[in-house]
């Protein structure tokens, strides 16, 4: 028991070993000349082009708009004038200026070169972990419309994220809790909490991609042999699911899973093993359809793979050759595959898995595709009963 808990605050340390507020400072500045009758006009006039250049206004038109549109010979007008329209167009003031020089020409007029200095300090908290932007985001949504099936769907739908997750290949963001988030921004934004906290806010990912799944057909039946007398029951499935682009709304990717899967018992743990074979199917074919599995290394005549798969699985190796464009849009279709090989799973971490070549010899950068994906039969019979239900524990019986 020790080992574990100093194995998880080892785990939580690191997570958060970077989370901090990173404070930025920068110095622009910028240099302008300016002449007048007076020394101090002269210096007044180099600070106006300076900030002008700095906030790319020009103010030569700005003198010359303020001059053709005012009726009134008070200089004093004028000058409130232009210096309002100088502030609405630099959006703030310089911190400091320096006098570069100073000089009076054969005329009487002064000629001043001056240089401001414009300094921004800037805020912004720094996630933990790696960062966000090297990873597509998605955002995981069970479309089911039956309320009872919805149950279901929500077991189905955390499977789906842990998939999803351990493939390390996606920023799987969360849309479902909203009231916890609610009240952390409360904590945060009270008088107790230290003001850096603050930061901690307006870092919300938007998604890439959303994810719809709906399951449109369930169904549970029980076979018994005349020899043994042992009872099996056979699980079908129909799941429809999608892939949407968020910014165009465009559906990427669209299939529907239709599985049968058998059970040797109707324990709960029985109903979790289902789920997360279908899990598992829906998860690889959107990784395999989005990221096709790469081969990252090749050591010893074992294939490495920088994601956790499943042990026993076998896969069938392409190497990827010349870009196939289609004959009416143009657009790159795919590329011209080579087979390379056959590999099946030998162990697997949640980082890597580890693969031994069948036939074949397989490189780095083959893609690999699943060789097995269609043993566990396909089809589903309508007309039947859905006989499931959601025990009152929370957990799922699928009907037997």
């Amino acid at each position: 028991m020790k080992i574990i808990q100093i194995l998880f605050l080892g785990l939580f340390l690191s997570l958060n070993l970077n989370a901090k507020v990173v404070t930025t400072t920068s110095t622009k500045s910028s240099t302008g000349e300016g002449t007048g009758l007076t020394r101090e006009d002269a210096i007044n006039n180099a600070i106006i082009e300076a900030i002008g250049k700095m906030s790319g206004v020009s103010i030569n038109s700005l003198k010359k708009s303020n001059t053709n549109v005012s009726t009134d010979n008070k200089g004093t007008n004028i000058q409130d004038n232009y210096s309002e329209q100088i502030s609405k167009a630099t959006k703030g003031k310089a911190d400091t200026y320096e006098i570069n020089s100073v000089e009076q020409d054969a005329n009487g007029k002064y000629v001043a070169n001056v240089t401001i200095f414009k300094t921004t300090t800037t805020k912004k908290y720094q996630t933990p972990g790696l960062s966000a932007d090297s990873r597509r985001s998605i955002v995981v949504f069970d479309s089911t419309p039956d309320p009872i099936k919805r149950g279901i769907g929500a077991s189905l739908q955390q499977k789906i994220i842990s998939d999803l997750l351990q493939s390390r290949k996606f920023n799987v963001l969360d849309r479902d809790s909203n009231g916890y988030y609610e009240m952390e921004k409360a904590i945060i934004k009270s008088s107790d909490t230290a003001s850096d906290e603050i930061y901690k806010l307006k870092n919300i990912l938007a998604t890439d991609y959303i994810l719809l799944f709906s399951i449109s057909g369930l169904d549970g039946k029980q076979k018994t042999s005349n020899l043994t007398g042992k009872t099996k029951t056979e699980v079908e499935v129909v799941i429809d699911y999608r892939v949407l682009l968020f910014a165009t709304r465009q559906i990427k990717f669209s299939n529907t899973l239709s599985m049968k899967v058998n059970l040797k018992d109707n324990s709960l743990s029985a109903n979790e093993s289902v789920l997360k074979q279908i899990a598992n199917r829906i998860s690889g074919d959107i990784l395999n359809a989005i990221y096709p599995l790469k081969v990252a290394s090749v050591e010893n005549n074992e294939v490495v793979f920088s994601q956790s798969l499943n042990q026993g699985d076998t896969y069938e190796c392409f190497s990827l050759g010349k870009v196939i464009k289609d004959a009416y849009t143009k657009e790159n279709t795919a590329r011209v595959e080579t087979k390379t090989g056959n590999i099946e799973i030998t162990r697997t971490n949640p980082k890597l898995s580890y693969a031994k070549i069948i036939e074949g010899s397989v490189k780095v950068g083959d893609i690999c595709r699943p060789l097995n994906s269609g043993n566990n039969g396909n089809g589903y019979t309508i007309g039947r009963d859905a006989n499931y239900k959601i025990e009152q524990g929370g957990g799922v019986n699928l009907g037997f």
